[in-house]
């Protein structure tokens, strides 16, 4: 079989793969933040719920959480009156990345946070600087230039855990580069997920290069 027929077949799930990177990473963003923020309140049942969350899944594998997604949330919501099962197998899928993913970039979020120095802010208001205004333009941009080497490894590891996919039938790459597999009896089965390894990893270098350009722009920034 010849290699651009390989390429080929196996990127037809990439736009199923960069929807399921692109959205679950936003989501899991966005969830993350507030999953921080509630672990940083003085509040002791929001600190509870948040850490209850962390803990429940970051003690669970992707691969289970999927599937958990999957079949598990339907079953649940349908005991209290809603129905979800005309969801789609992408919706799934993102929602399964998202609740895995969210709680690790909260951590990521929230250590990064706790290693700015807090005295900035009195420097800050000794200099007559609110502090809704230094908490923007001194704490935020440092919290974030220290998280992004964690929050790049997330999201490296984030393209891989794509591929988990195939166990609620969603096709992405990997699910067509096993199913091409499969139609030649594995006679191509090294060549084809060599392949797919060389995508995946176009992938994770364009992603190094973003944070490499993002990295530069915040140290000529805090420069």
């Amino acid at each position: 079989m010849k290699t651009i027929k390989i390429i080929s077949v196996v990127l037809r799930g990439l736009p199923n793969t960069l929807t399921l990177l692109v959205a679950s990473f936003f989501l899991a963003t966005v969830l993350g933040i507030f999953l921080a923020w509630l672990n940083l309140r003085k509040n002791r049942l929001a600190r509870g719920i948040a850490r209850l969350y962390l803990g429940l899944v970051r003690g669970t594998p992707p691969l289970l959480m999927l599937l958990l997604a999957y079949y598990g949330l339907p079953v649940l919501l349908k005991s209290i009156g809603i129905d979800i099962d005309h969801w789609t197998r992408m919706t799934f899928g993102i929602l399964g990345l998202t609740i895995g993913w969210s709680a690790y970039l909260s951590e990521a979020f929230r250590s990064a946070y706790l290693s700015v120095d807090p005295g900035q802010l009195e420097a800050a208001r000794s200099v007559g600087m609110s502090d809704r205004h230094s908490f923007w333009q001194i704490i935020v941009p440092q919290t974030a230039m220290i998280a992004l080497p964690n929050i790049e490894n997330l999201l490296i590891g984030l393209v891989k855990a794509t591929s988990l996919v195939y166990v609620i039938g969603l096709y992405d790459m990997y699910n067509q580069a096993t199913n091409l597999s499969n139609q030649t009896s594995g006679v191509y089965q090294l060549k084809i997920f060599i392949i797919l390894a060389l995508i995946y990893w176009v992938i994770v270098l364009l992603i190094e290069w973003g944070f490499r350009l993002i990295r530069g722009h915040y140290a000529k920034m805090m420069a």
